[in-house]
């Protein structure tokens, strides 16, 4: 829809979540259980050409595109547990980041720059906020809260205390 709220489409009918546009603005990523189990996709800005990236028996959540589209993160609990993992934005060359038996959790974000990825990842019985490069190395954990730290983002965010 525009910006207004005019102009609604509905693209389709069984998009799950992770609704993200491409930087050039001509491609949008999700993911959907259309076929059983929750998958990344990928179709055009006017919802057509809609193609699988991931295709296992795992579950594969919140895509993520790279600053210059080449490549989208997303989390995978494909071995046994939930990890990071990136992959080309054609889905070829998927790669897994994080190996910790924890739940590297939802929405890993690229850093302005492209070169470090924030996630929030299940340790100590509460989710924190960890900050890594683009292949894995230099883990470093962000966050120290009493409650959980979720969702990380590198722009501006809005916080209700209600």
């Amino acid at each position: 829809m525009n910006a207004d709220g005019s102009n609604l489409r509905k693209y389709d009918s069984v998009i799950v979540g992770g609704l993200e546009w491409s930087p050039d603005g001509n491609q949008i990523t999700f993911h959907s259980s259309r076929d059983g189990n929750s998958e990344v996709f990928v179709m055009n800005a006017d919802g057509s050409n809609k193609r699988r990236l991931t295709n296992n028996n795992a579950d594969e959540w919140w895509p993520s595109w790279s600053l210059d589209g080449s490549q989208i993160l997303f989390q995978s609990n494909r071995d046994g547990n939930y990890e990071i993992y990136k992959m080309n934005s054609d889905g070829t060359n998927q790669t897994r980041l994080t190996n910790n038996p924890a739940e590297d959790a939802a929405e890993p974000a690229w850093s302005p720059n492209g070169d470090k990825i924030a996630f929030s990842s299940f340790r100590d019985g509460k989710f924190e906020i960890y900050v890594m490069n683009t292949d894995g190395s230099n883990l470093k954990r962000l966050t120290r809260t009493s409650g959980h730290a979720i969702q990380p983002s590198w722009r501006p965010i809005v916080v209700s205390n209600r």
